[in-house]
């Protein structure tokens, strides 16, 4: 459902397009996932939200473990 909503709220693009781009759906399921969608927006806003901030924390606590060897290597290298 998320990609769904995602191509059509954030892409733009239109039902015709997912139909395109997601052969396995039909039109009457893009319909009923966007309408599940706008019912419950607010609590899928704040899951994607939470899985964006989650997300992001992971890339950063990841980048920092990198930089951390990379300067352990340097230092053995100089």
């Amino acid at each position: 459902m998320l990609d769904i909503v995602i191509r059509y709220e954030i892409m733009g693009q239109s039902p015709e397009d997912i139909i395109v781009a997601l052969p396995q759906i039909n039109l009457p399921q893009i319909h009923d996932a966007l309408s599940y969608y706008y019912e419950h927006k607010s609590d899928i806003d704040s899951a994607w939200k939470a899985a964006i901030q989650e997300t992001e924390g992971m890339k950063k606590m990841r980048s920092s473990i990198l930089e951390k060897k990379v300067g352990k290597i340097k230092n053995i290298y100089r």
